[in-house]
């Protein structure tokens, strides 16, 4: 696992190192990121069942100005801070360890709003669709912001989460990226 665009390129990541995580492949994160790549300079982004941190990473690498990581395990929330370290981009993350279901409305209390929320739980336990209704209960989108899931092809999502509009999905394998905005 590395930083394969940006300031921190090349940047070898630490792992869960106990299988639990799923890390996104090079090239479906290069295919994202190639995506995002007139979006990510000088935004917010939120990293939402963080894991390892990559995802957000890559995304202060590529230029965001702040990315907020969310992660339930004490022991991932330590690889993030580890990871954010590594690359040298620890002064622009915020790390919050907690339950995705209370942080997001805690958040939205707080008057928090992100240009990009990446949404990628554990595959299995069905935290995509809850997540998706979550965010747009409380909703922490710049007017022109997205939010982009990660799920396994098998799991289909709806093309509308009350203020949210799909507008693009990519299949790599048995992984899907969905791209919602706000509906206007």
């Amino acid at each position: 696992m590395r930083v394969i665009g940006g300031s921190a390129k090349g940047h070898r990541l630490v792992g869960a190192g106990s299988g639990r995580t799923r890390p996104i492949p090079d090239n479906v994160k290069k295919s994202l990121f190639d995506i995002l790549s007139p979006d990510i300079p000088d935004s917010r982004c939120l990293d939402l069942f963080a894991g390892t941190g990559a995802i957000g990473i890559e995304a202060l690498s590529r230029g965001a100005r702040r990315v907020t990581f969310v992660e339930c395990s004490r022991k991932m929330v330590n690889v993030i801070r580890t990871n954010l370290d590594i690359t040298g981009l620890a002064s622009s993350a915020k790390v919050i360890q907690g339950d995705v279901r209370r942080l997001v409305p805690a958040l939205y209390r707080q008057g928090e709003v992100f240009n990009i929320v990446f949404v990628d739980p554990p595959y299995g336990h069905g935290l995509v669709p809850e997540t998706m209704e979550i965010i747009s209960t409380y909703t922490l989108l710049d007017s022109d912001g997205i939010v982009i899931a990660r799920h396994e092809s098998r799991q289909e999502l709806p093309d509308e989460f009350d203020e949210l509009k799909a507008t693009r999905r990519e299949k790599y394998g048995d992984t899907i990226i969905s791209f919602y905005v706000l509906q206007r």
